[in-house]
């Protein structure tokens, strides 16, 4: 199976394919549905959001066994229920969204090479994610309890499964996990998961193996168009053009890379090359560090230092999580009431 990030696709043919290796368009595929899914040609009230036809194209061109949903941008389009009745209406899986938690948190099991799969999505609240609750339609809440308790569980129902977890986690452009999402996917392996893979910084992120066990930080963007959502304000830096497919042979637990170039201007993408994971490693300043020697490490490296944006460690109390994450929602006010002035 290969795993891509963001999708973000506004009308048909919005982004085209330049020397496409024909062999990877056979495979079975699954990605990050960045934003509802809409039926009208565009609208500029809606941050990000994917066309239905854009979809349905992208659904017979690609064999998607299946979406996640667990984003900060899936109610920018108004309710996830119109997204989930069209995924529903295509046949097509999703997972990481719902009306309420209980449906938000349900797995999805789909079958490859032989192996059966579990997939469970998260999404992290301080990056805007809406959270589901009994009452109220959002996405998989990414807290630490939280996640541990549903991969524990998932690993006693499906003993013979491979337990896969999809974060959308980490700040936009970050290039390193937080300390506690490090550490995190490591307690989820501990547990039994047998790989996780993360999205949400539009950049490809350092890549781990731990006991054995595949931890793709971040999948960065992958046929997010540019120059179009915020009236065509929203595009990236150059260093979030390099695109990434991860494919994840299952019956052989191997891996390979295959990387492309995405040209804003023409919103194209160009195949580059397939390689293994010692490419990964240009990525991956941090591999091998112990928790505490990353923890150092990060505060000194980490892309967005003296922002104002907390770290959030794996030892912080429930206290300081909750002190950290209204720092940041009283952050995220001010900056939208900046935006807003500016217009």
């Amino acid at each position: 199976m290969i795993f891509v990030g963001d999708i973000a696709l506004p009308h048909k043919n919005a982004i085209t394919f330049q020397n496409f290796p024909n062999h990877l368009q056979g495979k079975n595929w699954f990605g990050n549905l960045e934003g509802g899914i809409v039926q009208y040609d565009e609208n500029k009230q809606f941050a990000v959001y994917n066309h239905r036809e854009a979809i349905e194209e992208l659904i017979h061109e690609f064999n998607f066994k299946g979406f996640a949903l667990a984003n900060n941008h899936v109610l920018d389009s108004g309710t996830i229920i119109s997204s989930l009745n069209f995924l529903d209406q295509m046949g097509i899986n999703h997972v990481g969204a719902g009306i309420n938690l209980q449906d938000a948190q349900q797995e999805l099991r789909v079958e490859e090479d032989g192996v059966q799969l579990i997939l469970v999505n998260f999404g992290w609240e301080v990056i805007q994610c809406v959270i589901a609750d009994e009452n109220n339609e959002g996405v998989n809440p990414l807290q630490r309890d939280h996640v541990l308790g549903t991969v524990l569980s998932l690993v006693g129902k499906y003993p013979n499964a491979k337990v896969i977890a999809f974060m959308h986690w980490s700040y936009e452009l970050e290039r390193e996990p937080q300390p506690f999402e490090r550490e995190l996917a490591r307690k989820m392996i501990d547990l039994g998961a047998a790989g996780v893979i993360g999205s949400h910084p539009h950049r490809v992120g350092g890549y781990e193996k731990y006991k054995g066990k595949p931890i793709l930080y971040c999948l960065g963007n992958w046929m997010f168009k540019q120059n179009h959502y915020f009236d065509g304000k929203l595009r990236f830096p150059d260093f979030c053009s390099k695109q990434l497919a991860f494919e994840w042979d299952f019956s052989s637990d191997t891996f390979q890379f295959h990387f492309f170039d995405y040209d804003r201007n023409s919103s194209s993408l160009t195949f580059i090359e397939t390689t293994g994971e010692e490419a990964m490693l240009s990525y991956t300043p941090f591999s091998g560090l112990s928790s505490s020697e990353y923890e150092k490490w990060y505060r000194i490296n980490h892309f967005h230092k003296n922002k104002g944006l907390p770290i959030y460690y794996w030892d912080d109390s429930d206290a300081m999580i909750r002190m950290k994450n209204r720092w940041m929602k009283i952050r995220d006010k001010v900056m939208k009431l900046v935006l807003n002035k500016g217009k």
